[in-house]
């Protein structure tokens, strides 16, 4: 094989092997798959007498950088490994862009496999070669210009993409929760003239857990199991994510953009505001960890809100499954706490501490006249706003009902289909029973300000009793709301210390 201008009869009866790419699923789904590259390459070695012993298939394998190209590493790693009188003589290819568009990196590639291995490269389709050098130019050139096609392609796409995004358009894959229609879509029921995003029902139950997590304190664990009594499954990485994708909050998220919001046309789960109130809550206090307990309705103060005093550690809860008690314990000094009192334990419960310390929070009834005047002026103050409000909500439903009339009447005169009137005319009567409900649910300056200042008041006599008369899930807001930093309790001295307290 030392001959300088070797020809492809001089490889008759060789061993070679194949390498084959595509780089989009669209290239894939035409003639440049993957399936239509190697019965081509086959073809061409039976014709030639080739003997093809390994085949590489990379789909979907990017080749702007050799880095990302998975399975040409792997092939380069097995001629490393293969003993030289098994080598290939020859890589058949498809053609010199299937092999890489990384001009320069590909260029060093093709030189070091024939002279540190002797193995060569032949393009089926296009007759390039690196068989001699006059072929290894040609062979270069050609490289060099799919690398520039890459580039080119970047300054005449690039920019639309950019456009289109700033339009509220989304590429790729969209979350759990919605429905993704237009002309680029592999679902053929789901392809149409232009994007659209729409949230399915999934996407509605979605919104309900996004509720959950944010407004009632609900767990992680506590939402999965909900979910599935509706059947969502979902691992809890998948929801951890879902908690954090911005998709939600309607932002368009794409690495071409700066981090400026800008809103997708879709109808988000989330307002950009609670997105951020979830961050808080997941982000949490410094001292807080992630707790793993059993018990949670026996033990409210666990996870995320009770902290070791001593050393500063957040507290779990856990189940004496001998004694049938439940205790806490601190994650830093392993020191432990009972939860209740019981006959034979020397100290009292440390919920019954917590209710001591709730019970600092009631006043006599002397200064009942008071707090009711102080309650009086807030009610007052939250009412102030209350006509803009009704006035805004109003308007926006208003709007809402002039634009499925405007439907009604292009669906009669035939300019829109029966199917986008159907999708469309929902989403807007979804929004005009929201704006519906959001005016049903304001206070209004009729509502009994008296029987709401009675109900704070009884809260005020008793807070323990209040306390205890709550759920899980209302206990634990009720302590966030009392010690937005949590509740420090020292297990050596038997005391209690809060950073910050909601008055």
């Amino acid at each position: 094989m030392k001959k300088k201008n070797l020809t492809l009869s001089d490889f008759y009866g060789s061993t070679v092997w194949s390498y084959t790419r595509v780089s989009t699923k669209e290239q894939f789904m035409n003639n440049g798959s993957i399936e239509t590259q190697v019965k081509r390459i086959k073809s061409f070695a039976k014709d030639h007498g080739l003997i093809i012993t390994e085949e590489f298939d990379a789909e979907y394998e990017s080749s702007k950088k050799i880095n990302t190209q998975n399975t040409l590493r792997e092939l380069i790693d097995k001629i490393k490994k293969t003993s030289i009188n098994k080598r290939p003589k020859i890589i058949l290819i498809w053609s010199p862009s299937r092999f890489g568009r990384a001009g320069a990196e590909h260029i060093q590639l093709f030189v070091k496999l024939r002279k540190e291995f002797n193995v060569l490269l032949y393009s089926v389709s296009t007759e390039h070669n690196t068989f001699n050098e006059r072929a290894e130019n040609e062979f270069s050139t050609q490289l060099l210009y799919a690398q520039k096609e890459n580039f080119n392609r970047q300054d005449t796409i690039i920019p639309g993409l950019i456009n289109s995004l700033n339009n509220g358009k989304t590429f790729g894959k969209t979350p759990r929760g919605y429905d993704h229609y237009g002309p680029r879509v592999s679902n053929p029921t789901k392809v149409k003239a232009f994007q659209e995003i729409i949230l399915n029902e999934e996407g509605k139950l979605l919104k309900e857990a996004f509720k959950m997590k944010i407004y009632k304190s609900y767990s992680d664990k506590e939402i999965i199991n909900w979910l599935k009594t509706k059947g969502i499954k979902i691992a809890y990485q998948s929801l951890s994510n879902m908690w954090k994708n911005e998709f939600y909050a309607g932002k368009v998220c794409n690495s071409l953009l700066e981090d400026n919001y800008i809103k997708g046309n879709w109808e988000p789960i989330i307002s950009k505001k609670e997105y951020q109130i979830l961050q808080k809550i997941l982000g949490g206090s410094k001292h807080l960890g992630v707790a793993k307990i059993k018990g949670k309705e026996e033990t409210p103060l666990a996870p995320k809100f009770l902290v070791c005093n001593d050393c500063n550690a957040s507290m779990t809860s856990y189940l004496n499954k001998q004694k049938q008690l439940f205790y806490y314990k601190c994650n830093g000094c392993n020191k432990t706490v009972n939860a209740n009192s019981s006959s034979k334990a020397v100290h009292i419960g440390l919920h019954e501490e917590f209710q001591n310390k709730l019970n600092d929070f009631k006043f006599s009834k002397e200064l009942h006249d008071l707090f009711s005047e102080q309650l009086k002026k807030i009610l007052s103050d939250e009412m102030s706003n209350l006509s803009d409000k009704k006035r805004i909500i109003t308007k926006e439903a208003n709007e809402s009902k002039d634009a499925l009339d405007k439907m009604e009447y292009r669906f009669a005169i035939n300019e829109i289909s029966k199917d986008i009137f159907e999708r469309q005319s929902q989403k807007i009567l979804d929004n005009i029973k929201q704006k519906v409900y959001e005016l049903e649910n304001l206070p209004t300056k009729k509502s009994n300000h008296d029987k709401a200042i009675k109900y704070f008041l009884k809260i005020s006599e008793n807070p323990s009793k209040f306390y205890a008369s709550l759920d899980y899930n209302k206990k634990r807001k009720f302590q966030e709301m009392l010690f937005p930093e949590g509740f420090n309790y020292s297990i050596k001295n038997r005391d209690y210390r809060t950073s910050k307290v909601n008055s």
